[in-house]
């Protein structure tokens, strides 16, 4: 069970880097820039433009195993000076 953990953690995150690289949709959910905060003992997974992109990762991990429960959040990235969707997990 661990293998198909560790493997199905590394898919998702070769995919991300993937179907992460393309244009950001601009408008696709209102701008906040406060600071969403997930569950207490959340994981920040990874960062995407989309958030089809976001919630196809969270659901292949889910449905997969390795983690129970995620969420997608509409965050900015300080460094970046934009916005992303955030993958949290737990």
């Amino acid at each position: 069970m661990r293998r198909v953990r560790t493997f199905l953690t590394l898919t998702a995150v070769g995919a991300a880097l993937v179907l992460g690289a393309g244009a950001p949709v601009h408008g696709a959910a209102s701008a906040d820039p406060r600071p969403v905060t997930a569950a207490a003992d959340s994981y920040l997974f990874g960062y995407y433009y989309t958030v089809e992109a976001c919630r196809y990762f969270g659901d292949s991990l889910v449905q997969g195993g390795a983690w129970g429960s995620y969420t997608c959040a509409y965050q900015w990235h300080p460094y970046d000076e934009q916005y992303y969707w955030y993958l949290y997990v737990w």
